[in-house]
């Protein structure tokens, strides 16, 4: 504070100084107006605008005093037998009250004057700081929006290169994955009777592995394919025609397990057909796979709520403990090992597919208790729900990990 004081002192003693060379050229003017004889009026006319013009540009304090040394002193230059101590004798006070307010308001609206200017000022200081912000801002978002535009083409080119690797991958791995199975299987039955026990379990065990790797590799090229394959246009499909389909690709484990399926007032939903059959494949699957030793016992519904429907896939089997419900949804995420077979994609892929089109899945199970997956899809412009009977008996399984 004490520097913005001093700062201001030289502009003070300025308008000071201004108002007393004013004072001096008003003088002046009225002696030249009394040599010549001009008319006196001019005289009152000029200290006017001196006492006025001090007001407003010095303010205050360059008024007052302008204007007491007009009124006071300056007819000292017109009268020679003027008294300031009596000044009023002379009829020469020139009606000082009035001018001092006028002076008073003359500074006041000068004041005005300034702190409107010196806000407008501010105000523009504060608008170019501002607009340099924004301008700065807008440079920043066009960098990042020039930089994630090139992050998204590199990512989009990582993606096709994977996409393009993992086939490649999978259909190369599959050949000679192939040919060590065929050689295998000839060497054994070729070797019949002139191995001992132990070298044909070594064989076999070298089969289990082929297949075991031809499964992984077969599932890897699927959830490849379900990530990086394009968004098709949703269309209306009858999920409960889905649902058989999938029940007729799993027909030989249905059979085997003697499981007892039940499906009922299924709707159509907007959708692709053969993703809406590969969530149903891979649920019922895990439900045949993950079965307890009760004869499994599988129910599909569906109900709506609000906008979407919930479907629901409900099985008697080993059930997925609570801390197990969000992993079992991660690629390549299984709970038992060997112990069931696949490669831990099933629902990995199912999740994906339920995204994609613009819903969730989930499972509710406890061990020993069964589980029921449910997944939820928007509703179709026109829902008709389609009822239908049961299907052939399985072995359920509670999961506690995806195929």
């Amino acid at each position: 504070m004490g520097s913005t004081v001093v700062a201001r002192i030289p502009r003070v003693l300025a308008r000071y100084a201004v108002a007393v060379a004013a004072l001096g050229v008003a003088a002046g003017l009225t002696l030249v107006i009394l040599r010549f004889h001009l008319p006196r009026q001019l005289i009152n006319y000029g200290f006017l605008i001196v006492i006025f013009g001090s007001a407003y540009w010095g303010g205050y304090g360059p008024g007052l005093f302008t204007t007491l040394t007009t009124v006071l002193v300056g007819p000292y230059l017109v009268l020679s037998s003027y008294s300031i101590r009596h000044p009023n004798q002379h009829g020469t006070m020139w009606g000082l009250p009035e001018i001092v307010l006028l002076s008073l308001l003359v500074s006041w609206m000068a004041a005005a004057r300034n702190r409107l200017r010196e806000a407008n000022e501010r105000l523009d200081e504060r608008v170019r700081q501002r607009t340099a912000e924004l301008e700065r801002a807008n440079i920043a978002l066009q960098e990042h929006e020039l930089l994630l535009i090139r992050q998204a083409e590199e990512l989009s080119q990582s993606n096709a290169d994977l996409e393009q690797f993992a086939y490649v991958a999978s259909h190369d791995l599959q050949e000679p994955l192939r040919i060590i199975a065929i050689y295998t299987e000839l060497l054994r039955k070729r070797s019949a009777g002139r191995l001992d026990e132990e070298c044909s379990k070594f064989m076999q065990t070298v089969l289990d592995g082929v297949r075991r790797m031809e499964r992984l590799v077969h599932d890897l090229l699927t959830y490849s394919r379900t990530i990086h394959s394009e968004k098709a246009e949703p269309v209306e499909t009858d999920s409960a025609d889905a649902l058989r389909a999938a029940l007729m690709n799993l027909e030989p484990q249905i059979k085997s397990t003697g499981a007892a399926i039940h499906f009922d007032g299924l709707p159509q939903i907007s959708g692709d057909r053969l993703q809406l059959m590969q969530i149903f494949q891979n649920l019922v699957g895990n439900a045949l796979k993950y079965r307890s030793h009760q004869p499994p016992r599988i129910e599909v519904t569906a109900a709506r709520n609000g906008g979407e429907w919930i479907f629901s896939v409900s099985d008697n089997g080993i059930g997925i403990h609570p801390d197990y419900h969000e992993t079992i949804f991660r690629p390549f995420k299984r709970l038992h090992g060997q112990q069931y077979p696949g490669s831990g994609v099933g629902l990995a892929i199912c999740r994906r597919i339920v995204e994609r089109l613009g819903g969730r899945i989930w499972v509710e199970s406890q061990p020993e208790c069964g589980a029921t997956f449910h997944f939820a899809v928007p509703n179709a412009p026109a829902a008709k729900p389609q009822v239908s009977g049961a299907s052939l008996g399985f072995e359920s399984g509670a999961r506690q990990g995806g195929d």
